[in-house]
């Protein structure tokens, strides 16, 4: 298994008077930052412009966008952890480790509910291909802590911390923003464009650039006070969600009291996760 101290980082950590601290801790940065503010468009807005730019260059040749689309969306959230902006070939080693340790994880959460299968060949490959990838992922975390501008959230989150610095919690709380800041919105966009390539889709692709366009001029980009005037748009946001919903049970839980569940007892303060049942099924 990975080899780290347990309850670091904010997904899989305890939920404890530290979990909450840290939660209530890095809210509060971020919300610095511009989270849930107009600033917080501005810096999508942006990586959307390069987006569309990186479409065009292609020239209306078929190509996959998962890469295009990652890198995008982590260079949103890397943008505010550590105060800039990656360079594109940082930062597509950034996005192919992020996305190589999320899709190897199936092996580990199948061996965390069934721990004798680690022994079968094909499993501790599996494993082994997962600890590689955090390790390179946390290697990179490392090194751009390191180098973060003095206006970014890394270097927020050590002046509030102070002499109290646990430099591991920071490390695994970073690690845990860059994936949860960038795999669940390259999901969601990923299906959104899947949804409208397909023949259906097709139709639903015309209203909603008619309905677009009778509402942003050509000359930016939509925002978020835009959408009162585009229901459909709107409604086309929450099917792609519906239709593609990105990992609802993926993160574990805890119990908050005895509990029985299909005939096993459960006791309060139980770290839970169904990630393997949900990979199995």
């Amino acid at each position: 298994m990975l080899s780290v101290r347990l309850y670091t980082g904010i997904i899989d950590h305890h939920y404890d008077d530290e979990f909450r601290r840290q939660r209530k801790l890095s809210l509060s940065i971020l919300k610095e930052f511009g989270f849930g503010k107009e600033i917080m468009e501005e810096r999508i807005q942006a990586e959307v412009s390069v987006l569309l730019q990186q479409i065009l260059d292609v020239k209306s040749l078929a190509f996959c966008p998962d890469n295009v689309v990652m890198s995008r969306v982590l260079n949103v959230i890397v943008s505010i952890l550590f105060g800039r902006h990656m360079e594109d070939k940082a930062l597509d080693e950034l996005s192919s480790v992020t996305h190589e340790f999320m899709y190897s994880l199936t092996d580990l959460f199948i061996c965390d509910m069934f721990p004798v299968l680690r022994f079968l060949p094909k499993m501790r490959r599996g494993l082994a291909t997962s600890v590689a990838a955090h390790d390179r992922l946390l290697h990179i975390v490392r090194s751009n802590i390191e180098t973060s501008d003095e206006d970014s959230f890394v270097r927020y989150y050590m002046n509030r911390e102070g002499r109290k610095l646990d430099r591991e919690q920071l490390e695994y709380i970073t690690r845990d923003f860059v994936i949860a800041g960038s795999e669940t919105v390259t999901s969601t966009l990923l299906w959104a464009l899947l949804l409208l390539a397909g023949r259906d889709g097709q139709c639903i692709q015309e209203r909603l650039w008619k309905e677009i366009d009778s509402q942003v001029p050509r000359d930016r980009l939509p925002s978020v006070a835009d959408h009162a005037h585009m229901p459909f748009l709107e409604a086309t946001i929450y099917e792609v969600m519906r239709v593609g919903t990105v990992a609802p049970l993926a993160v574990s839980h805890c119990t908050s009291r005895d509990t029985t569940v299909g005939g096993y007892f459960i006791p309060a303060n139980t770290m839970v996760s169904y990630s393997a049942v949900i990979f199995y099924t």
